[in-house]
């Protein structure tokens, strides 16, 4: 009974000091249904909460037993504690969450990010140029390209050229000093 009479005043100061959106005209009925409408908001918005709540509504009977400790440790399996020890780590683990959340919150809020919004069909503008401007000068590196290699084809066919060029004029001073050496001297004529 006493566990029952410190559950209902602690009820009852909850009840009492909830941000003053409870008036103290309102009668205790109306109080239970405006917090239990605020625990199903509240649980409808976290849903690991709502997971715990239902798995901590089908144990209650053997974990809220009346101060009968070893009653609810034999009660209860291995699974269905290892269950609930998980079910309080992943609680804390969302409640650690949403503090961190609330705390970047005033970040999330500055005035710059509203700025960058408002700037932000420029920027798409500005990446629509970017995006042309990456294809014309893939397409101007492409005709650079092309020239040079045209140009290192013509370079090749010169140096083809005077290469052969070369042959055939060392090929005419070879036969020349042949027939200047196989001829008898020829008389040279004075005027």
């Amino acid at each position: 009974m006493d566990v029952l009479n410190a559950r209902l005043e602690a009820l009852e100061r909850a009840v009492l000091s909830a941000n003053g959106r409870i008036n103290n005209s309102e009668n205790m009925s109306e109080q239970v249904a405006y917090i239990e409408r605020r625990l199903g908001q509240v649980l409808a918005d976290h849903t690991p909460l709502a997971q715990g709540l239902e798995k901590y509504t089908k144990l209650k009977g053997v974990i809220d037993g009346d101060g009968d400790l070893d009653l609810s440790r034999q009660l209860l399996g291995v699974g269905a504690k290892v269950e609930l020890v998980l079910l309080n780590d992943n609680a804390v683990h969302t409640l650690t969450d949403l503090r961190a959340i609330r705390d970047l919150q005033s970040n999330i809020s500055q005035p710059e990010y509203a700025a960058a919004a408002k700037l932000l069909p420029k920027a798409r503008q500005l990446e629509q140029q970017h995006t042309e401007q990456a294809s014309e000068l893939r397409r101007a590196v492409a005709d650079i390209s092309s020239v040079v290699d045209r140009y290192h084809a013509e370079t090749e066919a010169l140096s083809e050229l005077f290469v052969r060029w070369d042959q055939i004029l060392t090929g005419i001073e070879r036969e020349v000093s042949e027939l200047e050496a196989a001829s008898p001297a020829l008389p040279s004529s004075r005027h």
